[in-house]
């Protein structure tokens, strides 16, 4: 439906960010894809909706967005999934369930998810995730605590949030 894909740009402590929503929720985040990139996922993932830019009308997730990865709000906003597989949605339903503050391995979230033994499944669908941290990519690590990147961020921002989190 035309109109109800908005976007914005987002100024946050993570350095720029877009942004963009649906009715249903917040539908992408992106710190690194240019303009023109983010709004081709969008197109691929909404295609009978042109994406409109719409700062005004995105202030509470943006005020959102702000504050969380600032470190002054622990839920997490609602996520429009629609045109994601159905993997990369169990994927993303099972991360958003860790904790805040707390962390699972690759391995647990694919046993959560119904697949044990698909960890490298998980890793892959997180590196292609489009919701960090709306989906909290940064609380699943490698066996042992271990830290390693993922799509949209990298191991900095990762071991940043998971501190943040964690009140350190």
């Amino acid at each position: 439906m035309s109109g109800d894909l908005r976007f914005a740009r987002v100024g946050t402590s993570l350095g720029p960010m877009l942004l963009a929503a649906t009715p249903v929720g917040v539908a992408a985040l992106s710190r690194d894809a240019g303009l023109a990139a983010f709004l081709a996922g969008l197109q691929r993932r909404f295609p009978a909706s042109e994406p409109l830019p719409d700062a005004p009308g995105l202030r509470g997730q943006a005020a959102w967005l702000r504050a969380y990865v600032a470190g002054g709000r622990r839920e997490l906003p609602s996520v429009d999934l629609a045109g994601l597989t159905a993997w990369d949605s169990r994927v993303y339903e099972a991360v958003r369930a860790i904790p805040y503050g707390g962390t699972a391995t690759y391995g647990e979230v694919a046993s959560a998810v119904g697949s044990p033994g698909a960890a490298r499944a998980v890793g892959g669908s997180l590196s292609r995730c489009p919701l960090f941290p709306a989906v909290p990519c940064h609380r699943v690590v490698m066996a042992g605590d271990g830290f390693s990147g993922w799509g949209d961020g990298d191991i900095d921002v990762k071991r940043r949030l998971l501190d943040m989190e964690r009140g350190r």
